[in-house]
C-alpha cells in the first residue's frame, strides 16, 4: 500500500512539473502611457517612435541598460584617426523580407536621414561628412569634426534595406530586428511576433503585444484583470495595491528627462508679462526663482516618481559635474533678490505648460505665488506648445529635455549654443540664451578625444550655466514599472522597454 501511495504521489509530483513547464509563458502584454504615430524608424525623434521601431530594425551600435556601447549590426570597430570611423558588419544578416544586409544598405541609410530635412533623426548626423563602403561588410564614415561620442549617436540611426523610402516604410516594416510586426492598431495596440529566422539569439517570447496610451488608471486594471503582465504606471497612488497583489516586481529606475523652467532672454518686451522691460533678461530675477523654488517640496507632492535635479543633466550622463549642489530653498532670500532686480512687488506672467506636466505646472504656479511672480497657468498638447516655442510665442515656460545619447552635448549642442555660428547648433534654442563663454566652451568640448579632459570641460559648462541660468532645473523623473514576477527584465535610463530585452526566470 505504501508502495503504491508513493507511486501515486511521484507520477503527481511528474505530472506538476511536467505541467509547470507546459505552461511557461511564451508571450507577454504592456501596457505603456504613450503612442506611436510613426513606424518609419527615421521620421520621429521620439522615445515611443524609437521603443517600438527597435523591436524590428536595428542599429549599428547599441547601448545596455546603463548605456555602455553594445556592438548590434555592427560586431566591431575602429577609429583610425580623430575623423575616421571604420565598421565591420555582422555576416549572415537579412532583412524579414529574405534580403540579404550588407554595407550597401548603411551608405543608403546614413545618406537617407542626412540629406532629408524631413527625417528628426538626421539630426544626429550634422557633423558627418562622408559616407562609404569598404567592401561588402566594412563601412567608412567620416566626420567634419573629433566627435568622441559619434558611436552614442549612432545608437539612434536604425538601418533599413537599401531603397526603402517613406511611403515603402509605411506601408511594411521590413528591418533586421528580433521582431516581426503582426499588426498595428494606432492609438491602441502593436503586436509583435518573433523573427524565427534572426541572425542573433532570439527572443525569450514567441510574442508582444504593447497597448497604447494607457494611463496609470487603465494599466493597473490590465494588470489586475490579467490583461496585461507588464505595465508601466509611473504614479504613486498604485504602489500599495500593487505590493498586495504580491505576484509583482516593482522596478523603478531614473532616467534622462529633466523637468525645467525656462523664458524669453532676448526680447527687452515680451508678450506674456505684465511688466516691462521683460524681468526675465535680468540675472536677479532668474537667480529669484532659481532659489525661490522648493524642489523637495515638489518633488513630494507629484503624483509621479522623481528626484531633484541641480542641473541639466542626471548623474549618470557624462558632463554632469558632482560640485554643484541642489540650492537650499530660501524664500526671502529670493524675495529679496527681485526686490533688488526692480520687482518688490513682483509681475504677472503666464506660464506654458506642457499638457503631460499638468501636475507640475498647479505646484510651480503655487510656488511663484509665494515668491510675487503672479503666474496664469496655460495648458497645451504637444502640438501647440512646440509651436509656440518655434515661434516664439511664449514668455515662460515648463518642459522637459532629455540628454538620450547619455552625453551633456546632447543637450548643450542644439538646446543651449546660440544659433548661426555651427551647423545644427542651437536648432533648439528657443529661448534666445546667448553666452559666447559658453559657445566657445560647447565647441572646444567637442573636439577633446581624452576622456578625462572632456568630462573637465563639461563639467565646468555646467558650472558656467547653473550661475547664468538660461533653465530653472526642477527634477528628473523616474519610471516605475510593475512586471509579473514570472518574467525578468532590467529598467533602463532611456526609457525605453524592447520586447527583446524581456527573459522568463
Amino acid at each position: 500500500m505504501k508502495d503504491k501511495l508513493l507511486i501515486i504521489l511521484l507520477a503527481v509530483c511528474v505530472f506538476s512539473c511536467g505541467k509547470q513547464t507546459e505552461n511557461k509563458p511564451d508571450s507577454i502584454n504592456i501596457a505603456v502611457p504613450y503612442e506611436v504615430d510613426d513606424l518609419d524608424p527615421h521620421a520621429k525623434t521620439r522615445l515611443s517612435n524609437y521603443s517600438a521601431c527597435s523591436n524590428f530594425y536595428e542599429p549599428l551600435i547599441g547601448t545596455d541598460a546603463a548605456n555602455k556601447i553594445t556592438p548590434r549590426l555592427a560586431k566591431s570597430w575602429e577609429n583610425p584617426d580623430a575623423y575616421t570611423w571604420v565598421l565591420h558588419l555582422q555576416s549572415n544578416v537579412r532583412f524579414h523580407n529574405g534580403k540579404g544586409f550588407d554595407s550597401s544598405d548603411v551608405v543608403y541609410t546614413l545618406k537617407r536621414v542626412m540629406s532629408d530635412p524631413n527625417l528628426e533623426v538626421g539630426s544626429y548626423l550634422i557633423d558627418v561628412a562622408e559616407v562609404g563602403a569598404i567592401d561588402a561588410l566594412t563601412v567608412r564614415i567620416r566626420t567634419k569634426s573629433p566627435l568622441p561620442i559619434f558611436l552614442n549617436k549612432l545608437n539612434n540611426i536604425l538601418i533599413v534595406p537599401g531603397g526603402a523610402t517613406t511611403e515603402s516604410l509605411k506601408k511594411r516594416v521590413n528591418g533586421t530586428g528580433p521582431y516581426r510586426l503582426q499588426k498595428w492598431v494606432q492609438g491602441e495596440v502593436i503586436r509583435l511576433t518573433r523573427n524565427e529566422d534572426y541572425w542573433g539569439a532570439k527572443p525569450a517570447l514567441r510574442s508582444t503585444n504593447y497597448f497604447l496610451n494607457r494611463t496609470p488608471e487603465v494599466a493597473f486594471d490590465d494588470l489586475i484583470t490579467g490583461k496585461c503582465q507588464f505595465i508601466q504606471y509611473n504614479s504613486k497612488k498604485m504602489e500599495n495595491a500593487i505590493q498586495q497583489l504580491g505576484k509583482y516586481d516593482i522596478l523603478r529606475e531614473d532616467n534622462y528627462y529633466l523637468k525645467y523652467l525656462s523664458y524669453d532672454v532676448f526680447r527687452e518686451e515680451t508678450p506674456y508679462c505684465d511688466t516691462r522691460p521683460n524681468p526675465f533678461k535680468n540675472p536677479l530675477v532668474r537667480k529669484a526663482i532659481h532659489r525661490g523654488i522648493n524642489r523637495n517640496h515638489l518633488v513630494e507632492n507629484l503624483p509621479t516618481y522623481a528626484v531633484p535635479a541641480s542641473q541639466p543633466v542626471p548623474p549618470f550622463v557624462f558632463g554632469y559635474n558632482p560640485g554643484i549642489k541642489i540650492p537650499e530653498y530660501h524664500p526671502e532670500e529670493a524675495k529679496r533678490l527681485l526686490a533688488e532686480a526692480g520687482f518688490k512687488t513682483g509681475f504677472g506672467v503666464t506660464l506654458l505648460v506642457r499638457q503631460i506636466l499638468q501636475e507640475t505646472g498647479a505646484l510651480v504656479q503655487q510656488q511663484m505665488g509665494a515668491l510675487g511672480i503672479r503666474t496664469n497657468v496655460k495648458i497645451v498638447p504637444d502640438n501647440e506648445f512646440f509651436k509656440a516655442l518655434d515661434t516664439q510665442d511664449f514668455t515662460f515656460f515648463l518642459s522637459r529635455v532629455g540628454a538620450t545619447v547619455g552625453d551633456a552635448s546632447d543637450v548643450l549642442e542644439p538646446q543651449l549654443h546660440s544659433k548661426g555660428s555651427h551647423e545644427g547648433y542651437g536648432v533648439r534654442n528657443y529661448i534666445g540664451y546667448r553666452n559666447l563663454e559658453i559657445d566657445r566652451a560647447i565647441d572646444e568640448s567637442s573636439k577633446i578625444l581624452k576622456l578625462d579632459d572632456r568630462r573637465e570641460a563639461l563639467e565646468k559648462i555646467m558650472s558656467t550655466l547653473m550661475e547664468d541660468l538660461p533653465w530653472i532645473p526642477l527634477y528628473i523623473d523616474q519610471d516605475v514599472y510593475a512586471l509579473d514576477k514570472t518574467f525578468v527584465w532590467k529598467p533602463r535610463h532611456d526609457s525605453h522597454v524592447f520586447a527583446f530585452e524581456i527573459g522568463l526566470r
